[in-house]
């Protein structure tokens, strides 16, 4: 990692400048690193090489907003506004990022103060045959609470905006506490499909160097593919039950379900929980289950070509999958997307590849990437990514050997980061660790900038269509709310 410290007059200037190096941002947050020092802008930027962790004192309330020059840090600034009490001068769009109360923030040390509701506002945008649609946040079915805007002329939509925060738990409050405090539980929930990605980020923090057996590694590398898999699985089905393709969608929930099923008899439980742990891992993966996870993963390989081939092949879906919810890579650079909606619009962006961790730098994979941008590329991406899942899945049962599954670590104090590809993309955890205590933790969940990649991929679409571009997508809102 390489260190700068940045004046905040500067800090625009010295993102474009490593924009230009093929740098974007990882994330912004404030810390306040002791009693009577200066609070500290924390700005992390992530290329396939590098990682830079740029850090700006401020000596007021207030800095010059760098969104205007660099929009994928626009919704950073509306973040630390309304969780820090730092005001970014000249933002071009202040609005609630998270719906939180006017007067409180609750990550600032000075504590919250008594507040009012935002008010939700109007898109802004008007004239003759302009209307707009709120829809949620209570929305049908299971589906957690959201609340769209849309501008709509007509059919196409001009313009959406999303507010989140209904689902807001204080996770990055709930982790100020001593280091040897262990919070595996709460991470493994943070976002509940990403259990086992939270959780290696979370682990990268704390094991902040500190070299784990390799047979842990291999075991961690097994699970997260695993974790992988039924998420692409249940992503896929997804898109299958929003064009009505009810056979695809439910042979895709079937097999979701068989890798669900080898999760409990591997792990004992579902979601694959209460095996990870500090140092490695909680229990050894015996021979047999190492050959029940081979064989059901190799038989899978086939299942999924045949589910993807039976939606490809099909007229009704291709009219609705071919063009929808287009995100450009243009735009999939300027906002920063990641994961299978970034490497759907052709940006080569994967941390497994670029920053390895666990297994990872021991195994051989392949990166799929597709040009068009739109609902039917980032099917195809799932379903390769799930395919190489397997790959790397029986790579490692084959170069596994025996050994300790777990050691003992230490947690030092100072800055400390970890950067997981989870099935959503980029998940990043900060640390700033202070005496033997966590004094400021930072979650930035691959959902966060994706949700405003996804307001503009719907652009031009028809309302009917939102559906299945979100899930495409497939974002998370409580990893997104924290």
């Amino acid at each position: 990692m390489i260190f700068e410290s940045v004046g905040i007059q500067g800090l625009a200037q010295f993102i474009g400048m490593k924009m230009k190096d093929g740098y974007g941002i990882g994330c912004m947050y404030i810390t306040e690193p002791s009693e009577g020092s200066p609070r500290r802008m924390e700005t992390i930027l992530v290329s396939p090489e590098d990682i830079i962790r740029a850090t700006s004192e401020l000596y007021d309330r207030s800095y010059p907003s760098v969104a205007s020059a660099i929009p994928a840090a626009s919704i950073y600034e509306r973040e630390m506004f309304e969780m820090s009490n730092v005001i970014p001068l000249k933002h071009p769009d202040l609005r609630p990022l998270r719906l939180r109360m006017k007067g409180k923030h609750p990550l600032s040390k000075e504590g919250e103060t008594e507040g009012e509701p935002f008010p939700i506002p109007r898109n802004g945008i008007s004239g003759d045959g302009i209307f707009e649609i709120p829809v949620g946040p209570i929305h049908a079915g299971v589906i957690e609470p959201g609340h769209f805007r849309f501008s709509v002329a007509g059919e196409p939509v001009l313009m959406l905006r999303t507010y989140m925060g209904y689902v807001h738990r204080g996770i990055e409050k709930m982790m100020e506490t001593p280091v040897e405090k262990d919070h595996m539980k709460l991470m493994e929930r943070v976002s509940g499909d990403n259990g086992i990605a939270h959780s290696l980020a979370y682990l990268q923090v704390m094991e902040n160097g500190n070299e784990i057996p390799i047979r842990a590694k291999y075991i961690r590398t097994i699970l997260a593919e695993l974790e992988r898999i039924y998420y692409h699985l249940s992503g896929i089905s997804g898109i299958a039950l929003d064009t009505a393709s009810s056979v695809p969608a439910g042979k895709g929930a079937m097999l979701k379900e068989r890798i669900l099923r080898l999760n409990q008899r591997v792990t004992g439980n579902r979601f694959l929980r209460n095996i990870l742990k500090i140092g490695g891992v909680t229990k050894d993966v015996s021979k047999e289950e190492l050959d029940d996870i081979e064989k059901e993963v190799m038989k899978l390989r086939f299942d999924v070509t045949d589910l993807t081939e039976m939606m490809i092949n099909s007229a009704s879906f291709m009219d609705r999958a071919e063009t929808t919810g287009t995100l450009t890579t243009e735009d999939a650079v300027r906002l920063r997307a990641v994961g299978p909606a970034a490497r759907a619009s052709n940006v080569d962006n994967d941390a497994r590849k670029q920053h390895p961790y666990e297994a990872y730098g021991m195994i051989g994979m392949k990166i799929p990437l597709y040009a068009t941008g739109d609902v039917y590329a980032r099917l195809k991406v799932k379903r390769d990514e799930l395919i190489e899942s397997i790959s790397m899945i029986t790579q490692c049962i084959s170069y596994m050997e025996d050994g300790p599954i777990s050691c003992d670590v230490t947690t030092e104090d100072g800055f400390h980061i970890g950067i997981v590809e989870s099935p959503r993309g980029e998940l990043i955890h900060c640390a700033n660790v202070v005496d033997g205590k966590i004094w400021r933790y930072k979650i930035r969940d691959p959902s966060f900038p994706n949700w405003t990649a996804l307001e503009n991929a719907i652009l031009g679409n028809i309302v009917p269509d939102f559906p299945l571009v979100n899930k495409s997508f497939d974002l998370s809102y409580s990893g997104n709310d924290l």
